[in-house]
């Protein structure tokens, strides 16, 4: 027969384990897109990059924030709910959430202009395609390849900008990276 305190016990281990789960499995998550993603992404064709980047932003501002909203959440239980360590589990709620106002402050600027470009890369393909499509002429080879090089999708200094912005945003993200690896960090701490 399990007692009220052998419950709490129970339930404060795991709020401990599944947190630091969480927070560290956010961290690696992110640290992941700066070393191992954008390196990769660097090395497609521009509107290839861009489309690729706008849809792991997309999936990574719907997984990354929520889920160190959760770990911020149960650092602060834990913090507020216990004498040992309650300090370091704060530390940790606060490094751990922090992510979101780095992201406002550092990053928006820098996502913001990438989903612009990427946009207008977008349009100017998608145009070209129809185009491409509504064409009923037959052509040169020679004309074909004239034509191509008019009508590039991505000047050469929309893709200097949009490799830099990339590039730039893997940098940046490594501040998000730093700031969930410390809170981790603490949670852990707090609880050994």
């Amino acid at each position: 027969m399990s007692t009220p305190s052998d419950t709490t016990t129970t339930i404060h281990r795991l709020t401990t384990g599944s947190t630091i789960l969480l927070s560290s499995l956010t961290a690696g998550l992110n640290l992941s897109l700066s070393l191992f993603l954008i390196p990769r992404l660097l090395e497609s064709p521009t509107p290839l990059m861009l489309q690729q980047w706008r849809r792991t932003y997309s999936r990574g501002h719907a997984i990354i924030p929520t889920a160190a909203l959760a770990a911020s959440a149960g650092y602060l239980y834990l913090g507020l709910g216990s004498g040992l360590g309650s300090r370091l589990y704060l530390v940790a709620a606060g490094l751990t959430v922090g992510i979101v106002p780095y992201t406002v402050a550092v990053m928006q600027v820098t996502n913001g202009r990438l989903m612009e470009l990427g946009e207008r890369v977008r349009v100017r393909e998608e145009k070209r395609e129809r185009e491409e499509e509504e064409e009923v002429e037959a052509v040169t080879a020679v004309e074909v390849q004239e034509e191509e090089e008019e009508d590039e999708v991505v000047t050469v200094e929309e893709e200097r900008s949009a490799k830099g912005l990339v590039d730039l945003w893997g940098v940046l993200n490594l501040g998000r990276a730093a700031l969930l690896t410390a809170g981790a960090a603490c949670g852990l701490a707090a609880t050994l």
